[in-house]
């Protein structure tokens, strides 16, 4: 054991933990038996082979130069070395001719039965390193936050849909750090990271279904002449988008939560997370230029070439802002995204996997960082309480929004 342990300086500590089960005596889970059907021989056997392959990976081991590879051989080593122990004491067993030190013997070898089968088969996930429990409570507590407001923000201001999409995405964010917190006092525990795997990979896919809805609504406060699809078109291209990366991205997470699934799952996940960053590509192309036709017009004609419908709403004091505030925030998840998908195509060895500095920038800062940039600057206070913007089909070919009569000429909230 001690020369196991002289290995571990560089080795994550979910796989420094998993060497130390070697120590332990665990519960036992079945009966322990009273008979050896193994032939002395195949016991003597399996011990020389452990013991001949542990020595070639120690060898190896000693010559690694990254830290995927040392944490790869340190994990065969604790495997040969549970193997060896339980099969030592079974050899023991069979030679000893004492009933009551046999009956002894038998008890250690269930219980080292029991050793070999929980190093052999529990898998310590992110990489073997424990998630920080300070930093995920931290932005379990900041998403929290951000959700209360969305519901206060979409229900005050009636923005019904925007409500449903962030609503459901941060309740999944919630849910994601809840699961990191959990892993955080264990990292072999599946549930839990089933639980933050799929919830965060997912949730930005709806925080996106509510910004995809916007840029039809802005369409129609300035004009569809600035556009290069109707308003409806965007909601429907791009919603249903959204829907096939979330599906995508929720089978692949749940797969590569199973170690024998790990590569499908990774597969899945990262033909999920290149479809969204595609829409995510389309959709900015669309966005600068609706507002690029917008700045031109409005440099050219001024602010009476819009649609004087909503003129009440172009008004308003933070719809500029709200529109920079809505880029920004497609920029941050957008990058999020990209970082996504370069992490998981690496590989769950990979540094950007394993290292949670990554992951707390990357993914943490840019999806919180959004959600409080969407939250301050919500539709709400950009349209005012009275524009219920709601989409609605007056007849073939033809969109629009509707709109309470009574605030078309308030500025009010």
């Amino acid at each position: 054991m001690d020369k196991i342990l002289s290995y571990t300086e560089h080795i994550p500590a979910g796989y420094v933990t998993r060497a130390r089960h070697l120590t332990e005596t665990l519960q036992l889970s079945v009966a322990v038996p009273t008979t050896i059907t193994e032939p002395y021989a195949s016991i003597t056997s399996v011990i020389s082979s452990a013991a001949a392959y542990q020595s070639s990976v120690y060898n190896a081991l000693s010559a690694a130069s990254n830290l995927a590879s040392s944490t790869s051989l340190f994990n065969e080593v604790v495997a040969a070395q549970a193997t060896i122990n339980y099969y030592e004491i079974l050899r023991e067993a069979v030679t000893e001719t004492n009933a009551a030190s046999r009956a002894s013997l038998m008890t250690r070898a269930a219980e080292a039965s029991e050793v070999m089968f929980k190093v052999v088969n529990e898998y310590p996930f992110y990489g073997g390193n424990f998630p920080s429990l300070g930093g995920n409570i931290a932005l379990l507590v900041v998403f929290a936050v951000f959700l209360s407001m969305q519901v206060f923000s979409g229900i005050f201001f009636h923005q019904y849909w925007f409500l449903v999409c962030w609503t459901a995405g941060l309740i999944l964010e919630v849910i994601g750090y809840a699961g990191r917190i959990w892993s955080s006092q264990n990292i072999t525990n599946l549930s839990a990271y089933i639980m933050q795997s799929v919830c965060i990979t997912v949730a930005p896919c709806f925080l996106m279904a509510g910004i995809y809805y916007i840029i039809a609504q802005i369409t129609l406060i300035y004009g569809e002449e600035y556009s290069l699809m109707k308003p409806m078109r965007y909601s429907q291209i791009f919603i249903v988008c959204d829907i096939i990366s979330i599906f995508t991205q929720g089978a692949g997470g749940g797969m590569a939560s199973v170690q024998s699934l790990q590569d499908t799952g990774r597969y899945i996940m990262i033909g999920g997370l290149a479809f969204q960053v595609l829409t995510m590509l389309i959709f900015q192309f669309l966005w600068y230029h609706l507002l690029f036709n917008i700045y031109k017009a409005y440099k050219e004609s001024g602010e009476n070439v819009f649609n004087p419908e909503f003129d009440f709403v172009r008004r308003r004091k933070l719809h500029i802002p709200f529109i920079i505030g809505v880029s920004f925030v497609v920029l941050l998840i957008f990058i999020r995204s990209v970082y996504r998908l370069a992490e998981i195509s690496e590989g769950w060895s990979s540094k950007a996997t394993t290292d949670e500095i990554y992951f707390m920038i990357l993914e943490g800062l840019m999806v919180s960082l959004a959600s409080c940039v969407i939250s301050v600057l919500s539709p709400g206070l950009a349209y005012g309480r009275g524009a219920h913007l709601q989409m609605t089909r007056r007849k073939k070919n033809e969109e629009e929004f509707d709109m309470d009569d009574s605030f078309r000429k308030r500025d009010e909230l």
